[in-house]
């Protein structure tokens, strides 16, 4: 008579994916952004499996984590055993077979205004490339190595890492047509008129408004009691709902003044410019899929460099 198989006791599966993640980045915001999760839900998984397991896997300090010795010990054997799945699993069913994984991070609005859009083609070029793009507006969540490569605005002050420059752009008001025509906008002094108020503000750019007015020749103008949002991306939506005015590289807004939806009722003598960069590691060029993704961007950008084209939207004042 053959004994039976002794149950298995595995903790839950979802809480391992979580504390590998956190384990292996040492930061629970990282492992947010690499499982698409808040960290919040990082957080409750990890105290889920602690409960489970009834130890203690990390020490938590103001702004960090670390594996305790228990934690690394236990990381250690649960990634040869995940990774021992997903092996497993690409056997059955083929699906990763040759595949390259490639993570991206990048600056909000470049990655919904400008990069998405042109993936399409990527993908049916390098079907061979796993490209995972990650987005944020926020300066400190970038530079933490976890990403093969960042797109971020410039300048370009990043020492240890190589940088390409994608595009250069000018900086430019945008407002809903309407919004435009019943404040009669034709230049920088029409805001003055509008107020403070009418100025939509991003948390990610806060000194955005104030190197522009500079340029504008307004600089006693200060935007500090507008509506405000996370991101460009937010602002932007605001101002083509007629809520005021806001400030986007142009180039990333191209999309919206094509179809109507913004208008940008003019433009600065001297331009105001911004600066997108491919930011990477040196040892990133010894991997074939970043090369190939570098390449197929430079060449994607080469015409976006140097934009000029908002002069033919609005007329410069």
């Amino acid at each position: 008579m053959e004994r039976s198989q002794p149950e298995r006791r595995l903790p839950p599966l979802n809480a391992l994916r979580f504390f590998e993640a956190a384990g292996r980045l040492q930061s629970v915001r990282q492992a947010a952004a690499e499982l698409y999760v808040t960290p919040g839900a990082v957080s409750r998984q990890i105290q889920s499996l602690e409960s489970w397991l009834g130890v203690s896997l990390f020490e938590h300090g103001a702004r960090s984590v670390s594996l305790t010795v228990i934690g690394a010990r236990y990381l250690q054997e649960v990634t040869e055993h995940l990774d021992a799945l997903a092996a497993a699993t690409a056997g059955v069913t083929g699906r990763d077979a040759g595949k390259s994984t490639l993570l991206i991070r990048s600056y909000t609005l470049f990655a919904t205004s400008w990069l998405v859009p042109r993936l399409t083609e990527f993908h049916r070029r390098e079907p061979w490339i796993d490209l995972q793009l990650v987005t944020s507006s926020w300066p400190a969540d970038f530079g933490h190595r976890d990403a093969n490569a960042e797109i971020r605005p410039g300048p370009r002050q990043w020492p240890g890492y190589d940088a390409d420059l994608l595009i250069s752009d000018e900086i430019v008001l945008v407002c809903d047509p309407e919004y435009c025509a019943r404040h009669q906008i034709t230049g920088p002094r029409d805001l003055v008129r509008l107020g403070s108020a009418e100025l939509l503000r991003s948390l990610a750019s806060p000194r955005l408004w104030e190197g522009w007015l500079e340029m504008a020749g307004i600089p006693g103008l200060v935007p500090d009691c507008g509506p405000t949002y996370s991101d460009s991306v937010l602002t932007c939506r605001a101002a083509a709902a007629g809520q005021g005015v806001a400030l986007a590289p142009w180039s990333l807004v191209e999309a919206d003044l094509k179809a109507g939806l913004l208008k940008v009722p003019f433009t600065l003598k001297n331009g105001y410019h911004i600066f997108f960069y491919l930011v990477y590691s040196p040892g990133e060029q010894k991997s074939r899929a970043f090369r190939t993704f570098r390449e197929w961007l430079l060449t994607q950008t080469r015409s976006g460099r140097g934009h000029s084209a908002a002069e033919a939207v609005a007329p410069r004042v």
